[in-house]
């Protein structure tokens, strides 16, 4: 059973797997070279991003890092099925940016749920993880 603090980071790790693919999708609408290069600095983060999810989940050993990629997965799951549905009708450039935005604010949310939970654990890798996630989707948003 997973506890809140380790829900929250397995969503956070869902969350830059859907945003990997979010940017690919977008940059598909896009032209403008600057926002095809903001694109690309994004999707560069949500993989980074991943990384280092996988990375906090594998010290907790296997069996649980294991659960916490299902719930990853979940996650992307659910995020794969708006992105679907958003795209699917006929969305342009600015409305593919505002969905853009609206998924850079669900990860600044849950990045905060995960700083304050980090921080009342007082589990170190957690705390030093949300200390890099958050500002980073705070610049994002």
């Amino acid at each position: 059973m997973l506890t809140v603090l380790q829900q929250k980071l397995a969503e956070a790790h869902g969350l830059a797997i859907a945003a990997a693919a979010v940017t690919r999708k977008v940059e598909e609408l896009v032209d403008d070279p600057e926002l095809v290069q903001l694109l690309h600095a994004l999707h560069r983060d949500a993989e980074e991003t991943r990384s280092r999810c996988v990375l906090v989940e594998q010290d907790l050993g296997e069996e649980l890092a294991t659960e916490l990629l299902q719930h990853a997965n979940s996650t992307r799951h659910r995020g794969a099925d708006l992105v679907g549905a958003w795209f699917k009708a006929g969305t342009d450039p600015l409305a593919a940016w505002s969905f853009l935005a609206m998924g850079e604010a669900g990860e600044v949310a849950t990045w905060s749920a995960v700083a304050s939970l980090a921080a009342r654990s007082e589990d170190p890798t957690a705390i030093e993880l949300a200390a890099w996630g958050l500002p980073l989707q705070e610049r994002h948003l």
